[in-house]
């Protein structure tokens, strides 16, 4: 058949139900691998060029970054064995690198607060959906007509958007529609949030449907849309420097190191496992693997150690069951 490797591709891309960003950081790893072994047949392929490709991943980057390139070019393997273009996958046998590393920390209580109280109305409120498990895309994306107030359970509906005259198309990860709890207020150290009541005056000060975001952006994102000049990544980060506006905010309030606005998401999903379980902590999440909640979950390595020396100090009489 000697089919190449692009030709193929393009073909697992177009059948394959992918969000923009899942097809752009794959398309970057096919580069890779095109640049270093040429566009060859797929049948040409074996576990030595696997291996190689995956060493050369390593070469000026960090481990995790070759894992993200590396894990999402396997699947491409996948497909090919499965519908029978090559008689073998020759990344089978290939594993990620293992990483070894302390477990990251996340946010006290303490830096929360000093953030929130010099944070604007508007950051606070984004900190806030940070902390209830959304996104930083999902949380900027989030329209008027997403907010349910009303009722007993006070919620935002996170569902796909299509392209219209007043908003742009936004597909959510996973394609996995979720609800995301608004409870009225939020308690922290030394500041209570009254969520409902924020929520509620920033509806009344826009006139344009996205909640989370200034008018200024806005209007540069409707303007990019209709000169067909809008992209995922505009859509992601409408704001083009979110992250490092977070880490201002956070280094104004003390907080060292700096962390990304994704870390107040790992420390919803921790307080999730610690007072519900890991299932109902991946369903809040939107996760389809449990696997990959455990990996948000932040809880100290010192209180690890303090379980681990109360076990051991007692366990080994014998009267102990």
């Amino acid at each position: 058949m000697n089919q190449s490797i692009g030709k193929l591709f393009e073909l697992y891309l177009a059948r394959s139900d992918l969000r923009p960003t899942s097809v752009r950081f794959k398309r970057k790893a096919l580069s890779y691998f095109l640049e270093w072994f040429g566009d060859m047949p797929v049948e040409k392929v074996n576990l030595a060029v696997a291996e190689d490709y995956k060493a050369l991943l390593a070469k000026g980057r960090s481990k995790r970054s070759a894992n993200g390139y590396l894990a999402n070019f396997k699947p491409f393997w996948v497909w090919l064995s499965r519908h029978n273009r090559i008689p073998s996958n020759p990344f089978d046998s290939v594993n990620l690198f293992k990483i070894t590393e302390l477990r990251r920390e996340t946010f006290k209580p303490g830096q929360l607060s000093r953030m929130l109280n010099i944070a604007s109305r508007l950051w606070r409120l984004r900190i806030c959906l940070g902390l209830l498990g959304m996104r930083r895309g999902e949380m900027l994306n989030v329209q008027d007509r997403d907010i349910r107030l009303s009722g007993s359970h006070p919620h935002i509906l996170l569902c796909p958007k299509k392209a219209s005259e007043s908003s742009w198309p936004f597909e959510l990860k996973s394609h996995r529609i979720r609800y995301v709890a608004l409870p009225e207020r939020m308690y922290f150290d030394d500041i209570v949030v009254r969520l409902h009541d924020d929520i509620t005056d920033r509806l009344k000060e826009i006139f344009w449907p996205y909640v989370n975001l200034e008018k200024k952006y806005y209007t540069k994102l409707m303007r990019w849309q209709q000169e067909k000049k809008l992209t995922d990544l505009h859509t992601l980060d409408p704001t083009s420097n979110f992250q490092r506006a977070f880490r201002t905010i956070q280094k104004r309030a003390g907080v060292y190191p700096t962390m990304r606005f994704h870390e107040l998401r790992a420390m919803f999903i921790t307080q999730m496992i610690n007072h519900t379980d890991l299932s109902r902590a991946a369903d809040a999440a939107g996760h389809a693997n449990v696997q990959t909640t455990r990996n948000y979950h932040r809880f100290s390595e010192m209180s690890l150690v303090a379980e681990m020396g109360h076990v051991a100090e007692k366990c080994y009489q014998s009267n102990v069951p």
